[in-house]
């Protein structure tokens, strides 16, 4: 028998970190604060009977109280146990007792209980048996708790492989709550993955067993090695520490570690910043470690336990000891020999499952590896690369090196990044947890035959090893400081150099990884529509086989970077370039060069499919239009336009809402320019918290403005949304027509207070009159708050200068706006006009002036 075990992965420390017991010299008072509780709940027992003893109900601690250990925000769990039949003098006793617990204010989770009564529940509730497991006589009689004692003991609710099987499933399932990883940035120190929960797990298995709520049994009866207990001996006095201080630090029972505490708990464990590191990153990679550790070891126990279960141990439970001789030290063999086994395992498909035994031996010997045995050997480099040609095994090889910890010792720059978090909102997870995620959706993406643009790409892919070691390589140098795609391509470089690969390989390998944010950064930072733009880009790309290499490797790293955050709009993005692109490396620049038969076949698919009068209608209005605008729009979004437009018959502004077909909601707007037009628009949404994906602004000659936006409502208030829609929609016809106050105010976009955390990130504008051929481009990174838009419309409004268009692109915390803008002579912004803009968005975009609107 096997335990079910959980895809996440371990990590392993740095050189030079801190010692556990370096930063948490002092036990929590978890013992003398249970202890306090005891005298607490005697002396109310006593008092509840007028001082004196009861013999026929029981107090008894249980749970997490019941092990003697009691944090500042857990609750005192209790049972009273009460002789079978009804006493009414007893109940009025126990009534008075736990009114007493609530006017001293304590907080109790209390059952009131027959022993007939625990163990019947304790059958059907499989968490009523584990805290019955840890129980502990506090007051009253102890005949009672005696008697529920030995019948435990003689009619166990579960027998031992029943309550190990449900243990597992409900370890499991509660893994899952937490996407199957330790390693998010605000982590879960009590029920995350490699949590406190995790070696409580352990101590109810052993209390089952052998009558013992304790990792000791674990270790006297020869399932877990000295090392291993010993680690989580120091791993569960780490965790018991910092949940101490996090609970003191939040005033309550928190045990979610969020980035408003760790600065403190940072200072308070006694890390300090070093070597670049603050003390929180510090303090988090350590976290990490420990959680790695308790993976590692609880999942080579657990499976230990199966084995000793399945061989007929102490089906009973006692407090015997076994005293199994604990298995000797492996021996190291050949690497080769250890690739080659490992490889196997991961094409037999159970790579998240490697089998105890083989990963505590080599957990244990990965120490004698270094990254010469792999690069030395020809034929370890052979089984190595071999290994990676399947992106599935893959995905599952390099897993099983990291969990081992081997690949750390083959890879050292690895070692580097392995607990590594960024602190940022849109970075998620550690940086070695996002690459094992980001191999794992190039895995899925060999396996999306239903999307013609994946199949195209995998299909132009000779060499699946080298997309599978970009995938590796591509956040290899992050922490180091500076550009980490130039880093990591000189490291991506040496590795290929050592690895012999063949040149071409190997200076694909070092492109992908130098190049890996282009393929996102112009797909949501760029017009699309815009020739140039295109054109630029497929240069960069240079062939297709370059472009389809990129394109799988982005796609996969941006599934894999932040879940919330991938949305269908960005991979609407990708696949517009990506097919682009690829058309215009297949044509030359003959694709691009002439944008006449595009317009006119556009047009022409649209004048098919209105009646005469509309198509009158809509020939004055486009001979009004610069050909920009149908370059802008699909024929089917042109089509959409034309219609609204000859089926309006009002006054003043059109505004139009529908489903946009990939994300959102598009809304059309249709009227006469004016000054502060996209600003007044920008308000309107941001109260509706809408946020702008994409927004398209064109004026025709006559001086009519015709607006897209695509908008998200990421604030899910939209219990009904077509009445949410014609709201809006009012909304935006009053702002237009000038029937509310222009001057809005605003606050945060996220009111929640990791967002505000990150709060006073620095401004960063850029401004670029090379990369468009019509337009300046205008970039602004800032924290993301409502607003935003407002103000920057404002300023150039009063500036003079026009938007043509606008591009949005939300990264957690921040956001990157782009903007295409013309001055007032219709032409690039000139020197002095662009350090005009720069000095006016400044002021206008500063924290300080942006609190004014809290």
């Amino acid at each position: 028998m096997t335990a079910t075990r959980s895809t996440a992965s371990t990590t392993t420390p740095r050189a030079g970190m801190e010692p556990i017991a370096a930063v948490a010299p002092v036990r929590p008072p978890l013992r003398q604060r249970a202890r306090l509780h005891d005298g607490i709940l005697r002396q109310l027992w006593r008092d509840a009977n007028d001082g004196r003893q009861r013999h026929d109900a029981s107090l008894i601690a249980v749970g997490g109280y019941g092990r003697g250990r009691l944090f500042p925000g857990s609750d005192l769990d209790i049972l009273v146990l009460v002789e079978d039949g009804d006493d009414p003098q007893r109940d009025a006793f126990v009534s008075r007792f736990f009114t007493l617990l609530w006017d001293r204010g304590c907080p109790v989770g209390h059952s009131v209980r027959t022993v007939a009564q625990c163990l019947a529940e304790a059958r059907a509730d499989l968490s009523i048996a584990t805290t019955l497991h840890e129980m502990r006589f506090l007051a009253g009689s102890r005949g009672l708790y005696r008697a529920l004692q030995a019948d435990l003991r003689a009619q166990p609710p579960w027998d031992p492989t029943s309550f190990y099987a449900a243990k597992i499933a409900e370890q499991d399932q509660r893994h899952r709550r937490f996407s199957d990883t330790a390693y998010h940035l605000e982590p879960n120190i009590k029920d995350g993955p490699g949590g406190l929960r995790d070696i409580h797990q352990l101590q109810w298995l052993a209390a089952r067993l052998f009558g013992q709520a304790s990792l000791a049994p674990l270790y006297r009866h020869g399932l877990m090695r000295r090392a291993e207990y010993r680690q989580l001996l120091r791993a569960r006095l780490f965790l018991e520490t910092l949940r101490e201080h996090l609970h003191q630090r939040a005033g309550r029972g928190e045990d979610r570690l969020r980035l408003e505490y760790q600065e403190a708990l940072a200072e308070g464990l006694g890390f300090r910043g070093h070597g670049g590191r603050s003390a929180v990153e510090r303090m988090m990679q350590r976290l990490y470690q420990v959680f790695a550790d308790v993976l590692r070891v609880s999942a080579i126990v657990q499976e230990s336990i199966g084995q000793f279960l399945s061989e007929g141990g102490h089906l009973r439970g006692s407090s015997e000891t076994r005293n199994e001789p604990v298995p000797p030290e492996p021996v190291a063999v050949p690497l080769v020999q250890l690739l080659t086994r490992l490889a196997q395992v991961a094409a037999q498909g159970d790579g998240d499952a490697l089998e105890g035994s083989l990963w505590r031996d080599v957990h244990a010997i990965r120490r004698r590896y270094h990254a010469r045995d792999l690069t030395g050997n020809a034929e370890a480099r052979a089984v190595f690369l071999e290994a990676l040609r399947n992106p599935t095994q893959a995905a599952r090889f390099l897993t099983l090196l990291h969990q081992t910890r081997l690949l750390g010792r083959l890879l050292p720059p690895y070692r580097a990044i392995t607990g590594l978090i960024q602190h940022d909102l849109f970075h998620v997870y550690t940086v070695d947890q996002h690459t094992l995620f980001v191999l794992g959706e190039l895995a899925r993406l060999w396996q999306e035959a239903d999307d013609p643009q994946i199949r195209k790409a995998c299909l132009a892919v000779r060499h699946p090893e080298i997309l599978v070691l970009a995938a590796l390589f591509h956040d290899i140098a992050k922490g180091q400081g500076g550009d980490h795609s130039s880093k990591g391509a000189g490291l991506a470089q040496r590795f290929a150099h050592a690895m012999q690969l063949e040149p071409d390989a190997g200076a694909l390998l070092v492109w992908l990884v130098h190049n890996h944010l282009l393929l996102s950064t112009v797909s949501q930072r760029r017009d699309l529509e815009d020739p140039q733009v295109i054109r630029n880009f497929a240069e960069r790309m240079g062939d297709q086989r370059h472009l389809a290499y990129l394109f799988l490797l982005t796609i996969a790293d941006m599934r894999a970077t932040n879940p919330e955050l991938w949305n269908d709009w960005k991979a609407s993005l990708l696949h517009k370039l990506f097919d682009a692109s690829w058309a215009a490396l297949e044509g030359g620049d003959a694709v691009l060069a002439d944008h006449g038969p595009v317009i006119r076949a556009r047009q022409e698919a649209v004048l098919a499919k209105l009646e005469p009068a509309a198509r009158e209608q809509i020939l004055e209005l486009w001979q009004e239009m610069r050909p920009s605008y149908f370059l802008r729009y699909r024929a089917d979004e042109l089509l959409w336009q034309a219609h609204e437009i000859h089926a309006y018959h009002g006054r003043g502004y059109l505004v139009r809402l529908r489903e946009h077909p990939v994300e959102g909601s598009e809304i059309l707007i249709y009227g006469p320019d004016k000054a502060g037009l996209f600003e007044e628009i920008t308000a309107t949404l941001d109260r509706h918290s809408l946020n702008i994906l994409n927004a398209r602004i064109d004026t025709s000659h006559d001086g009519r403005a015709l607006d897209t936006f695509v908008v998200l409502d990421e604030s899910h208030s939209y219990a009904r949304p077509a009445a949410a829609q014609e709201i809006l929609r009012r909304d935006l016809r009053a702002v237009l027509h000038g029937e509310v106050p222009r001057k809005p105010h605003f606050g945060m976009r996220h009111r929640d207070l990791r967002h505000r955390y990150f709060a006073d990130l620095p401004l960063e504008i850029f401004v670029d009159n090379h990369t468009l051929a019509e337009d300046t481009l205008l970039e602004i990174r800032a924290p993301d708050r409502l607003g935003l838009l407002y103000r920057v419309g404002g300023t150039l409004r009063t500036l003079g200068f026009t938007i043509f268009g606008a591009k949005v692109s939300t990264f957690g915390e921040s956001v990157e706006d782009t903007f295409f803008i013309r001055n007032a002579q219709n032409r690039k912004l000139r020197d002095n006009e662009i350090a005009a803009l720069t000095a006016a968005l400044q002021d206008a975009l500063s924290s300080d002036h942006a609190a004014e609107d809290h």
